[in-house]
């Protein structure tokens, strides 16, 4: 039997260590420009207060290198790597649409909430369901079947 890290990765895990990593660095990217920009928040008028500010962008901080590192353990099939990109994957959804409905007031983002709260939909069900899933757990390799 091969070693551990030289056994052949599923395709199916590749393409989730993907899109998990890509969410966290979206994610973190999301927090750096927030935070960059608060001065101009402030001068709009924004109805996201600084300690709000600070929250979202905490959150989104955490959220991402929870998201990346969550990426990097399934990657490598630790066992506890599932149960957190589950509550990191609902943690970042749900602090998207928690910043589009309670901060944004106006523009693009806020044209386009029902759309964003759609994919956040699908999104959480989609990566929250492949992990809890029986079925598609298999199909990301052996090491996410198992409970630890």
């Amino acid at each position: 039997m091969a070693p551990r890290n030289k056994r052949r990765r599923p395709f199916w895990l590749w393409v989730f260590a993907l899109w998990l990593l890509g969410l966290g660095i979206a994610s973190i990217w999301r927090g750096v420009v927030l935070w960059r920009v608060r001065i101009l928040l402030t001068e709009l008028g924004s109805r996201l207060s600084p300690t709000g500010l600070a929250l979202f962008v905490s959150l989104f901080m955490l959220c991402g290198l929870g998201l990346d590192v969550s990426a990097v353990a399934l990657w490598w099939r630790w066992g506890w790597a599932r149960r957190c990109a589950q509550a990191f994957i609902g943690c970042y959804l749900i602090g998207v649409q928690a910043y589009v409905w309670l901060a944004v007031q106006s523009g693009l983002l806020w044209e386009r909430r029902w759309v964003s709260l759609a994919l956040a939909a699908l999104g959480m069900t989609m990566g929250v369901g492949a992990l809890s899933w029986r079925v598609s757990r298999r199909w990301l390799g052996p090491e996410c079947v198992k409970h630890r």
